[in-house]
């Protein structure tokens, strides 16, 4: 059982890398252009199928398959900025919410209507890694080092560009930004551009770990939702370290108990921390 115990800790580490990433991208969405990306996990899912097709259908190798799918989704982020988003940044905050949760309606019902409802993936054979009574799926791994690699790099291009300065700069304080003169409008579609990628790069992540079907993206929705405000909404180092809060809190109940109560364990952190903080663990009032 220790060993057990100890494994699904090393897990949830892992998982909790992944997780970091996928919340990096909503908790960046919200911070600049403030708007709640309700259908967050469904792009992940629509990477997936990208990914999927390139490699199935056109036959392109698999990471040149994953670049692509990478690309299309940053692609579709400032399509979904320039449709969808634009006409509804002085909208009351409840039509906001509403459009993009009929989003999730829209991207699910599209998937299945063009790649079916059968669960699709691409088989992998990953070895696992064994250190004594402890095993690891070197995917999760894989996956992991990936994860915190990109998160080291989107950190410097936040702080070590102008690009990164500017979208800093409006997320602090929007009419200051442009007394400077930062167009907003650029960094709205700069940041969805990311936030997009972001989906892909995630999709290219889990592709060794999961099979993909048109409703694959609502738990990671919510996943990261309950990581984005557990953190306390807009900041980025909050994510991050809730993002491993509930990645090792889950995956030890898993193991302790069952997958179900891991998930209810998950949002009852949720709850306890919204009635206790609810600014977030590293939120501030407003």
């Amino acid at each position: 059982m220790v060993e057990q115990i100890i494994m699904a800790f090393l897990n949830g580490i892992l998982l909790g890398g992944v997780l970091a990433l996928l919340a990096f991208g909503l908790n960046l969405i919200f911070g600049v252009v403030k708007i709640i990306h309700m259908a967050y996990g469904q792009f992940v899912m629509l990477g997936f199928y990208f990914i999927y097709f390139f490699y199935t259908a056109w036959h392109i190798p698999l990471l040149l398959s994953m670049a692509m799918g990478i690309v299309a989704m940053g692609l579709i982020g400032i399509l979904i900025q320039l449709v969808i988003i634009n006409p509804l940044l002085k909208a009351p905050r409840l039509n906001q919410l509403l459009a993009l949760a009929s989003l999730i309606i829209v991207v699910e019902n599209l998937a299945q209507v063009i790649w079916g409802a059968d669960y699709r993936g691409i088989p992998l054979t990953m070895p696992i890694i064994q250190f004594g009574e402890i095993f690891i799926r070197s995917s999760f791994l894989i996956a992991f080092i990936g994860a915190i690699l990109t998160l080291g790099l989107l950190y410097l291009f936040l702080n070590r560009t102008y690009l990164g300065l500017g979208i800093r700069a409006v997320a602090q304080d929007l009419e200051m930004a442009k007394g400077v003169g930062i167009n907003p409008n650029v960094i709205y579609y700069l940041t969805q551009a990311t936030g997009g990628a972001l989906t892909g790069l995630v999709a290219a992540f889990f592709i060794p770990i999961y099979t993909v079907h048109p409703h694959f993206g609502a738990s990671f929705t919510l996943m990261a939702f309950v990581i984005v405000v557990f953190g306390g909404m807009g900041n980025l180092l909050g994510g991050f370290a809730s993002a491993f809060i509930i990645g090792i809190a889950t995956s030890v109940t898993a193991v302790l108990s069952s997958k179900e109560i891991a998930d209810i364990l998950a949002l009852v952190l949720f709850i306890g921390m919204m009635m206790i903080r609810p600014q977030g663990l590293f939120g501030t009032e407003s």
